[in-house]
């Protein structure tokens, strides 16, 4: 960018910088009065607010926890990289998200990159919060956790307790692991201490208090995209939801009264 900047404006370099990356799910706008393409979501604010944090050195590149998810991934990253934990960026007062500002290995010798990956990854090792929350929360009013270990994993997420029981009935012979919240804000928390989203769907109400339905889904989106989500409503706004959420299909939105069959193909599809 320096190099840019004298040689087409003959200007002063830049001395500080901070750059944020993440990944993420972003919406497109025309803007100003040339209508340029732009961009917004909560992707875009999380990178902002990280950027105008303490947590985001100068100088630096820094990074949400997606990104670092995918980037991790890839061998070739990984080993000339150095990813360092900066602690949690504070999404609400209860909700944290993690940061890593990234260093170029050949900087560090290679103990200290290998002890560095090593605290990562301990770091990012599976917390004890559902054992804890099936173990001392059991007559927390509208949950309810199936405990087994499963492969595929279900969130089921209804203000009514009726409704929850139903559909975890209706999977109840089948091999997933099935945790169910009539709160969206426990939902968030649960979401936010799995260790992985692998092979992960969550099933949503849309008339819910305090979060609806598509303020979840964002949420939800926003800590990992590649989460399935299930729209389950009484409202007959099929053509609505597929113009205003971003990405959504027909074959992801049920209407209620859900009938046993379709629900459990439906599910089976999304998992497959």
């Amino acid at each position: 960018m320096n190099k840019e900047l004298l040689k087409n404006s003959n200007l002063s370099q830049v001395e500080s910088y901070k750059i944020s990356l993440d990944y993420g799910v972003v919406d497109l706008a025309l803007a100003g009065d040339n209508y340029q393409l732009d961009i917004f979501g909560s992707t875009v604010n999380i990178c902002s607010k990280i950027n105008s944090s303490s947590l985001a050195p100068k100088n630096k590149i820094i990074i949400g926890n997606n990104f670092y998810r995918i980037l991790k991934a890839f061998s070739n990253i990984i080993n000339k990289y150095n990813f360092i934990n900066n602690g949690e960026f504070k999404v609400t007062e209860n909700i944290g998200y993690p940061t890593y500002t990234i260093e170029r290995s050949n900087t560090l010798s290679q103990n200290d990159y290998t002890n560095n990956r090593q605290s990562i990854m301990i770091k990012n090792q599976p917390s004890i919060f559902e054992d804890f929350i099936g173990n001392k929360n059991k007559n927390r009013e509208g949950f309810f956790l199936h405990k087994k270990k499963k492969n595929k994993r279900i969130i089921i997420v209804d203000d009514d307790k009726d409704v929850l029981f139903t559909y975890r009935s209706f999977l109840k012979d089948y091999d997933y692991h099935i945790a169910c919240f009539t709160d969206p804000n426990l939902t968030l928390n649960y979401v936010e201490e799995l260790s992985n989203f692998d092979d992960l769907l969550v099933i949503l109400d849309i008339r819910m208090k305090g979060l609806n339905g598509f303020q979840l889904h964002q949420r939800i989106k926003s800590i990992d995209p590649t989460i399935k989500i299930l729209f389950v409503t009484a409202l007959d706004i099929l053509d609505e939801l597929l113009t205003i959420v971003p990405g959504i299909s027909k074959g992801q939105i049920m209407r209620k009264p859900v009938d046993k069959k379709i629900f459990t193909n439906t599910v089976s599809n999304m998992l497959s």
